[in-house]
């Protein structure tokens, strides 16, 4: 067994590991396109990589993440996919050798900040980390996919963020960005409105009439025969609402927290 502390940078060592590895599993709140373009470009040819982020319309307002590095990777064959509440950073290789550490997969968490961490080269403990990995990863219901979709209804919303709201900050390196002290979208709920439409629209329109910030379905099936009189052709109204939830948790506007338990990713 070999166990290696490390501190950054880091990203000869995890770069070494992209290069060599047949099998590549990632898991990383935060995502940047300059770590993205490295990992696409220097990995084997026919190497299967998966990313599991936690894709919240907030963080892409803040800067924390980006909409383009997602977009890449699917177009390059790379899986990724959603967990709301990921907060761990670890990155697999050949289910033989692990990162385990507190850097996101950023120029800045592999290179300029002061991270820590440990390089792990164990087959059982690896194992281990890669059940782990797999469990949200292959988990339908609370990990959803990323799609290209996805990602351009974000960008839709975020282009019709008025100028005062737009977050600006001073860009000393490649990869500054704020980290958001909470998870909440806080640019208006009219860039949502004005982008969403349909099914979408009605759903999450009842959503802003619910007072709580973490509610229960119960809650939303209140506005049943509202919807069922939007709707008349729809005699299925409660699935359509459970659907509908599911799409606003896929563009990181709703978190499940359990069954028939929600919270709002919004400030109203």
């Amino acid at each position: 067994m070999k166990v290696e502390v490390l501190t950054n940078p880091t990203i000869d060592v995890f770069m070494g590991l992209v290069k060599t590895s047949k099998e590549q599993l990632f898991a990383s709140p935060f995502v940047k396109n300059n770590i993205t373009r490295m990992v696409i470009e220097n990995r084997p040819k026919n190497s299967e990589v998966s990313l599991l982020t936690s894709y919240k319309l907030t963080n892409f307002y803040r800067g924390s993440c980006d909409l383009q590095a997602l977009s890449d990777c699917i177009k390059n064959n790379i899986k990724v996919k959603s967990y709301s509440k990921l907060h761990a950073k670890t990155y697999i290789f050949d289910s033989q050798r692990a990162i385990v550490t507190s850097a996101n997969l950023t120029l800045g968490g592999l290179q300029n900040n002061y991270e820590c961490g440990i390089f792990v080269e164990d087959k059982k403990i690896v194992t281990k980390l890669k059940e782990g990995f797999l469990s949200l990863f292959e988990d339908k219901e609370i990990s959803p996919v990323v799609t290209e979709e996805i990602i351009i209804t974000t960008a839709e919303i975020l282009s019709k963020v008025p100028k005062e709201k737009k977050i600006r900050f001073e860009k000393t390196e490649e990869d500054i960005f704020p980290e958001p002290e909470n998870d909440l979208y806080d640019a208006g709920v009219e860039t949502i409105t004005k982008t969403l439409s349909g099914w979408r629209l009605d759903i999450f329109n009842a959503l802003l009439k619910v007072p709580e910030n973490v509610f229960e379905l119960n809650s939303v099936y209140k506005f049943k025969n509202e919807l069922q009189k939007l709707h008349p052709e729809n005699q299925n109204v409660e699935p359509k609402i459970r659907q509908q939830l599911q799409q606003l948790r896929d563009l990181g506007l709703v978190e499940f927290v359990k069954p028939g338990v929600y919270r709002k990713l919004w400030k109203d």
